[in-house]
Parts: C-alpha cells; sequence; structure tokens
C-alpha cells in the first residue's frame, strides 16, 4: 500500500512482539492461583518475571532482525 518496505518491517516487528506479549499472558495467566484471565492486570503480558528466554532471543529478536535486514537489503537492491 505504502510501496515502503521499512514500515513493513516495523509491521513484522510488531506482529512478533505482539505475538511474544500474548503467549507471555498465558505464562503469567498459567501462574495466578485461579487460572483466569480475569484475575490478570491490565499489562500483565508486559511483566519480565514470565518472559523466557527463548522467547526474547528466538522467537522476538530473531525474526526481527531477519525482517529489518531484509528491507535494508532490498531497499538498497530496488534503489
Amino acid at each position: 500500500m505504502t510501496k515502503n518496505l521499512f514500515i513493513g518491517a516495523i509491521a513484522g516487528v510488531f506482529f512478533f512482539a505482539g505475538r511474544e506479549i500474548a503467549q507471555n499472558e498465558y505464562r503469567y495467566i498459567d501462574a495466578l492461583p485461579s487460572k483466569l484471565r480475569k484475575d490478570m492486570p491490565l499489562f500483565g503480558g508486559l511483566n519480565p518475571k514470565y518472559w523466557t528466554m527463548k522467547s526474547l532471543v528466538a522467537d522476538l529478536t530473531i525474526p526481527s532482525l531477519i525482517v529489518i535486514t531484509l528491507a535494508i537489503i532490498l531497499h538498497y537492491a530496488i534503489h
């Protein structure tokens, strides 16, 4: 739509971040005594206590770096 590769790359990064925040919410809910979503605070998915190294590195950082790198490579290949 915008023909801007960097906007697409940023959208990809937000997709990966949103997916990881949602998975962190499930880990947070699982740790609650009631196991109910309604008992989780509003920003429970952002609680660093429930993030894992795998989710930060393999599921967020690496895919984000790949998307950004591809946008940079394609930007210079096209122009």
